[in-house]
């Protein structure tokens, strides 16, 4: 009996992680009628597939989360071409004279390798690698956010890099990001992570979000900011009319 029970179960939530990575968001009310069992259940096998990480609960249901791994250096040689044509589609947003705020991530560290060198500009940034690639660039003043490091990420967090975002305002936000939902926005899997990027995006005049596809459609626990609070989505060209048409509700720019 105990092994029977323990079979059901796996099969059950192979059913529900396979169902979620078709729709990216399910309802417990609907599910546990096609699955002829109690919300009680259901609610609880998510609960179990939230712990384990393959998930995210929410309230009534759970939605996907991303495919990209949390480590910095695990994504760093990742969907590089799809990173650079972001960037590319990025970079003419920007004019000389500009100062932005890059937050950590692959996406935007290829962003911050295709600065023109006949453009000046500021740069805020609480990356390591960031500040790494472009320490040689004799058009870029650079403004280092110092705070607790977070290895993951290869980015400061804390409360020093909050402090310090209270005092500019910069015109634009480059904003890191690893789950883009069109319901719940930018979210984050670190807490600490998700607060300082909350202030980043009340700082800057306008922000950017460079989107590669696994970023889609999936969630964290912790939120970041609505879509409403992001300016621009930089999507791949392949991904543009697709998201035009299915978040008919964001009301911003998508490139």
């Amino acid at each position: 009996m105990f092994s029977k029970k323990i079979m059901i179960k796996t099969v059950r939530h192979n059913f529900i992680l396979n169902r979620i990575k078709l729709e990216h968001r399910i309802y417990i009310s609907s599910l546990s009628e096609e699955l002829e069992i109690s919300d009680d259940t259901l609610r609880r096998d998510f609960i179990e597939l939230d712990k384990q990480g393959l998930l995210t609960k929410v309230h009534g249901g759970a939605i996907a989360k991303s495919e990209i791994p949390i480590e910095f250096n695990r994504r760093f040689n990742t969907g590089i071409p799809a990173k650079q044509q972001l960037a590319k589609k990025t970079i003419p947003l920007f004019k000389s004279g500009d100062t932005i705020l890059i937050d950590g991530g692959t996406s935007n560290l290829e962003l911050a390798r295709q600065l023109p060198f006949d453009m000046n500009f500021t740069i805020y940034t609480n990356s390591f690698p960031i500040i790494n690639e472009l320490i040689d660039r004799t058009n870029i003043e650079f403004i280092f956010l110092g705070g607790d490091v977070f290895p993951s990420s290869r980015t400061t967090i804390g409360v020093p890099v909050i402090q310090s975002l209270w005092n500019i305002r910069p015109d634009w936000l480059v904003l890191g990001a690893s789950n883009i939902h069109p319901q719940l926005g930018i979210t984050d899997v670190s807490r600490n992570e998700a607060t300082v990027k909350r202030a980043m995006v009340e700082s800057g005049k306008q922000s950017i979000v460079l989107c590669d596809t696994y970023k889609l459609n999936s969630a964290e626990s912790y939120t970041v900011a609505s879509l409403r609070d992001i300016d621009y989505l930089v999507l791949e060209d392949d991904k543009v009319e697709t998201i035009k048409k299915h978040w008919m509700d964001y009301p911003n720019t998508i490139l």
